[in-house]
């Protein structure tokens, strides 16, 4: 059961994805950020916050699963509608909060 649990993940990680890297992670999510409207991010708030993210993602040994829901989050049809991306990455975000949850 657990490995039929990791290749569904792993096929949804895929289908949100357009094969671009992860060094795209926080930067292209914080361009994205910037452009919403009523929203009082800044660039540079909001790399902060992601890098602190991917740093906390990484002492949890959960690089992975925060790749895995950065790419999903940056190919969401709207970036501004928590409600719409949290239901796009649901998958990745539930396969997250497990392994942050775990550590």
């Amino acid at each position: 059961m657990k490995v039929m649990t990791m290749m569904v993940l792993a096929l949804v990680a895929l289908g949100c994805s357009d094969e671009h890297g992860e060094e795209e992670g926080c930067p292209e999510l914080c361009e994205q950020a910037v452009e919403c409207p009523g929203d009082a991010t800044t660039e540079q708030s909001c790399l902060a916050m992601c890098s602190a993210d991917t740093e906390a993602a990484e002492e949890a040994g959960c690089h992975d699963a925060w790749d895995s829901y950065l790419e999903c989050r940056n190919h969401a049809e709207d970036n501004c509608d928590p409600a719409k991306y949290d239901e796009e990455c649901s998958i990745q975000k539930e396969s997250l909060n497990s392994c942050l949850d775990r550590s």
